[in-house]
């Protein structure tokens, strides 16, 4: 969220804050009887407003009036994600002058460019359900923070201090040992005393700076997102920072959100969005293994229902009594090789290059030599030869202009052998 945004809505996020921290103590009946009304609320809002839905609807019988909540929800139709790109404008809801609106292009985890139109109703409910996980991880809003993610788009400098938002920061694609002894020594002098961003990024960092005599205080929570966090990187970060890691799971359509709890378990917010779990034969769980699928309560312009995620979790009911959600064992999210660059840097995250880009289905990057990057592009007729220069200058201000790049358009992407198709792939024997 922009700073004049976050700042403009300020009031009305604490105000929703202060409902998701009651709501957080619900009763498994209070929770369920809440996703009816919102389910009850949506469907028929979107019935009546949104193009995709009033079709969608007519075509299968469904009577928004008599819609009963999570009783129905099976009678309507999953929404994929190719869908969702290809008819777009569709989903935009005839009502949406009534709302602020802001329009966000994003490849996302998959490669798949999405241009997504959020209401001010999403964003402050948003922004106040992970106000909520950052305070469970240890932030307090009075104290200065660090932060490591992809800002080539939003910060002029590889490191520095925002004033706005109280936080040292470190562009994540110019982790150089240079720029983290500064960003250090910047965390440092503000006394940073809580942490967030992308989990291999924070490892970088330590390691550049662990033999450079700098010892940074525990910060009182690291909250990491982005990517999966594995066992061995929370062991890593957990061990040489000294302090927690908490995982955060969301989205860019904000239909999903998955929070750790200071309990060390990670939950569904059940109180933000309606969760459903499919199995790989089609089946609806209420636990188990599966893909998760995401109704959007709060997004009014651009209503998702029963949204195919692409990610996988695994479900079970929670073992701690006090807390109604069901606990997520397993989340089977992002985790894409790295493109290295010649001076050494590691680029985890480059896919907003390719949001920009019009026609592109989904796409993949493949380091196939130290100096080369071939970007596979699954395309439809709306692409032409102009997007590749687009395409380029966006990855040269992500990742600089040391690799050579070719543009391949193919039929289908390269996998792993486990069946996923990662965004990047390094074939480059690592030493």
């Amino acid at each position: 969220m922009a700073i004049p945004d976050y700042f403009k809505l300020a009031p009305k996020i604490l105000y929703r804050y202060l409902l998701f921290h009651k709501s957080q103590h619900w009763t498994r009946q209070q929770i369920e009887a809440y996703q009816d009304a919102k389910l009850i609320e949506i469907v028929q809002y979107a019935g009546k407003y949104v193009p995709y839905y009033r079709k969608l609807f007519k075509e299968i019988g469904l009577i928004t009036t008599e819609f009963r909540g999570r009783k129905d929800i099976e009678k309507i139709p999953f929404l994929d994600k190719n869908t969702l790109r290809t008819k777009i404008s569709d989903f935009i809801s005839d009502a949406s002058s009534n709302f602020d609106n802001v329009t966000d292009k994003t490849s996302g985890s998959t490669g798949t460019p999405l241009t997504l139109t959020i209401d001010h109703i999403s964003r402050i409910n948003k922004s106040a359900a992970t106000l909520r996980a950052y305070l469970w991880a240890g932030y307090s809003p009075l104290k200065k923070s660090f932060l490591i993610k992809g800002l080539s788009e939003t910060k002029k400098t590889d490191y520095g201090y925002d004033f706005a938002t109280n936080r040292v920061f470190l562009n994540c694609s110019r982790i150089t040992k240079e720029n983290s002894l500064a960003a250090a020594k910047l965390v440092l002098k503000a006394k940073s005393n809580f942490y967030s961003g992308y989990a291999r990024s924070f490892i970088d960092f330590h390691r550049f700076i662990c033999d450079s005599g700098i010892v940074l205080p525990s910060p009182k929570g690291i909250l990491c997102y982005g990517e999966s966090v594995t066992p061995e990187m929370r062991l890593y970060l957990e061990k040489n920072f000294n302090s927690r890691v908490f995982d955060y799971y969301s989205q860019a359509e904000n239909a999903v959100m998955i929070c750790e709890m200071p309990d060390n378990n990670r939950y569904l917010m059940e109180d933000y969005f309606y969760p459903e779990l499919l199995d790989a034969d089609g089946n609806v769980l209420a636990n188990g293994y599966g893909e998760l699928v995401g109704t959007s309560f709060y997004n009014y312009t651009m209503p998702l229902i029963r949204y195919k995620t692409r990610d996988y979790i695994s479900v079970e009911p929670s073992s701690n009594t006090s807390i109604a959600y069901r606990a997520v064992t397993n989340i089977e999210g992002r985790m894409d090789d790295f493109i290295l660059l010649p001076d050494g840097r590691k680029i985890y995250f480059a896919e907003g290059a390719i949001g920009y880009a019009e026609g592109v289905i989904t796409a993949q990057i493949i380091q196939d030599k130290k100096d080369h990057l071939t970007i596979n592009l699954m395309v439809d007729e709306s692409f032409s030869d102009n997007q590749f220069p687009e395409i380029e200058k966006g990855l040269v201000k992500r990742i600089g202009n040391t690799m050579r790049l070719s543009f391949k358009i193919v039929k289908e992407l390269e996998k792993r052998a486990s069946g996923k198709t990662p965004f990047i792939i390094n074939k480059i024997p690592q030493e």
